[in-house]
């Protein structure tokens, strides 16, 4: 009895502050074991491949407006990052590494959002890329060679719609430089995506004010239990002549709760001889909607050198929330 009071206590006080808003919790679990060979020198690792725990809340303000905020952060609690030879060291942070996490404003006019979200593309590579198992063999997934997967904007002010069929999104970033920054926007980016005879397109560009600037395009397909997507990245390296062409290609083909999927990238470095090559092959078994379990190899390579090569095989278990 005494259990069942207390813990009616204690639902009451969580549901409380919702009262106003629809809350909602998720997440991924994402763990492998991973035996790398790095420059010709094995390792076996236990990784947390962007595990992540969020919060989405929204709330009707009516005439057809809502208020929405999401709160995500990457989960480090499932792997301390410890590599002593003795293993004992306490965890150093559970939590680290804030994701998207912002407040906005929906309507007939689209939503506009401020806080720190996914910028236009890295939503072109996610959309059209196939990112099957990503952040696999210690993210030597497809998208470890595409600069577009790293972005995520801080401090940016976002807008967002549809337009006759064709998804429009724009961000800028804040110039919160305090020593005479004249920008309007240090980070300026904006993307389009739509569906054209059952093939997916979507590009997207940024500039930055000092730092690279970044342009995507790319297509992909599905049909039958296949997709198969082709990305393509223009890298402008800021001060610097060592610009970066990306292109990938990527397959997979679903066979009852059997996924195997291929995906191949290469990035040429202008004016140097250590370009980099990556294929990645995996296999994924999906035990329920939410979990599923999978093994995958990726090969990472800089011609020209062993410095740097990467082997990785994995062995890991995805559940989501």
């Amino acid at each position: 009895m005494k259990k069942t009071i207390i813990a009616s206590a204690i639902a009451a006080a969580v549901a409380a502050p919702a009262a106003f808003a629809d809350v909602s919790v998720y997440g991924k679990a994402h763990v492998a074991l991973n035996n790398q060979k790095v420059s010709g020198v094995d390792t076996d690792v236990v990784e947390s491949n962007a595990s992540r725990i969020g919060f989405k809340a929204s709330e009707d303000l009516g005439n057809g407006m809502k208020a929405f905020a999401q709160v995500e952060l990457q989960l480090n609690a499932l792997d301390d990052g410890n590599t002593s030879a003795t293993n004992t060291t306490a965890a150093t942070s559970a939590l680290a590494n804030a994701r998207d996490s912002f407040v906005g404003i929906s309507g007939d006019f689209g939503k506009v959002m401020v806080g720190r979200m996914a910028a236009p593309i890295k939503g072109a590579l996610y959309s059209v890329g196939n990112i099957q198992l990503a952040d696999t063999n210690a993210g030597y997934d497809q998208g470890k060679l595409f600069s577009s997967k790293t972005y995520r904007v801080q401090n940016a002010t976002a807008y967002a719609n549809n337009f006759s069929g064709v998804d429009f999104t724009a961000a800028c970033v804040a110039d919160e430089v305090t020593t005479g920054g004249t920008a309007l926007c240090e980070n300026k980016s904006f993307g389009l995506s739509t569906t054209v005879g059952g093939i997916k397109l979507a590009a997207a560009t940024m500039s930055q004010t000092g730092a690279d600037d970044i342009d995507i395009i790319g297509a992909s397909y599905s049909a039958n239990g296949m997709k198969l997507g082709v990305v393509y990245e223009d890298n402008d390296v800021n001060a610097s002549t060592a610009d970066k062409e990306t292109t990938g290609v990527s397959f997979s083909y679903a066979m009852g709760n059997n996924v195997i999927s291929a995906q191949w990238a290469e990035t040429d470095i202008q004016g140097s001889a250590a370009d980099i090559e990556q294929v990645r092959l995996g296999l994924e078994h999906k035990m329920s909607k939410s979990t599923s379990v999978y093994v995958s190899m990726a090969d990472y390579d800089v011609n020209g050198t062993n410095t740097g090569d990467v082997e990785s095989v994995a062995a890991g278990i995805i559940m989501s929330f």
